[in-house]
């Protein structure tokens, strides 16, 4: 009977070598969490270490671009003195007409200043203050936003806005540049309109915050512009034939409307600003739409029909539709004449 119990019994021994290798594997387990810990603490470290050289990197070059993008052409050089060129107005001397010439780069071409003033003078024995705000291949889209935005506070209303424009310009259609917008044209204050008109969808939209927070992202097809005439000899000459080719095969629309432009003419009628519409010559022929003629005899805006001028060759639009040194002086006489009579 004794020699059975004890041989049913497992020897106390064992068991008691058994709980200390247990503990043993505890403890190098143990070891093994605190130093994969401590390996995941450093890669974490090593990670955020990277974050930050990245985001340093990225504002380094912001504040370049912030101080260097006026480099990048002469339309960013002119984007930049919106507010100069606003004051301007406002500090103009009492008594002397205030004229803003609001476009593109055809009237930036088409009109000398110098020469207008001349004119103007000689005319109506009045010395104007003028202004030209003509950024680059914009259309009424971006100039509503330019003048509610630059040109209805502090003084800043001119006695005339002189509108240039040649075909669709008028018309309704949405902003061809919304990184231009965010970056230049509008505030915060502009956003409901910018859904409803410009940013139709979330991807526009995310994109316009993106540019209105960042001056190299808001001024990339600048930069991309530059680097392929750099990379692709002829390529912004190529770029004008295929984009005036694309524009001759456009299909017209059926109903245009006006929307934009109405409401351009209201915020500046509400200044006392009267609006001059000229309708500027190039090279190939337009028509007024009926609803554009519907809209000034409604507004009482004056139209200056400056299509054909006398003087005006073909040979004067150096590029196929801006005017060289000899046109713009044969328009902008023309112009000043129209307006000093109607003084």
């Amino acid at each position: 009977m004794n020699r059975a119990g004890l041989q049913s019994n497992p020897p106390l021994r064992t068991a008691e070598v058994s709980l200390a290798e247990l503990q043993q594997l505890e403890g190098q387990l143990q070891s093994l969490r605190d130093a994969d810990a401590a390996t995941s603490s450093k890669a974490r470290t090593g990670e955020w270490r990277a974050v930050a050289v990245v985001v340093a990197v990225l504002g380094l070059f912001e504040a370049a671009f912030l101080l260097g993008k006026h480099k990048l052409s002469k339309d960013v050089e002119h984007l930049q003195a919106f507010s100069t060129l606003a004051a301007k107005l406002e500090h103009a001397p009492a008594g002397q007409p205030k004229i803003l010439f609001l476009g593109n780069s055809l009237t930036r071409y088409g009109v000398e200043e110098a020469t207008f003033q001349q004119q103007f003078a000689e005319l109506t024995g009045q010395t104007a203050t003028t202004v030209k705000v003509v950024p680059d291949n914009t259309a009424v889209a971006d100039w509503s936003y330019v003048f509610r935005n630059q040109f209805t506070t502090g003084g800043r209303a001119p006695d005339m806005l002189v509108i240039g424009f040649e075909g669709g310009h008028l018309r309704d259609a949405p902003s061809r540049h919304p990184d231009r917008l965010a970056q230049y044209y509008t505030t915060w204050n502009d956003w409901p309109e910018l859904c409803a008109r410009d940013l139709p969808n979330f991807e526009s939209r995310a994109a316009f915050v993106l540019d209105k927070s960042s001056a190299m992202v808001g001024n990339r097809d600048r930069v991309t512009r530059r680097a392929l005439d750099l990379l692709i000899p002829g390529y912004r000459a190529g770029m004008d034939r295929i984009n005036a080719s694309l524009k001759g095969h456009a299909t017209a629309t059926v109903s245009p409307t006006y929307t934009r432009l109405r409401n351009l003419i209201e915020t500046a009628q509400k200044q006392h600003t009267r609006v001059i519409l000229a309708a500027m010559p190039v090279p190939e022929p337009y028509a007024f739409d009926k609803e554009l003629l519907e809209l000034i005899r409604e507004k009482q805006v004056t139209l200056l029909d400056l299509r054909t001028i006398d003087g005006m060759e073909p040979a004067m639009f150096f590029d196929g539709l801006h005017m060289d040194a000899d046109g713009a002086k044969v328009y902008t006489r023309a112009l000043a004449q129209q307006l000093a009579a109607r003084q």
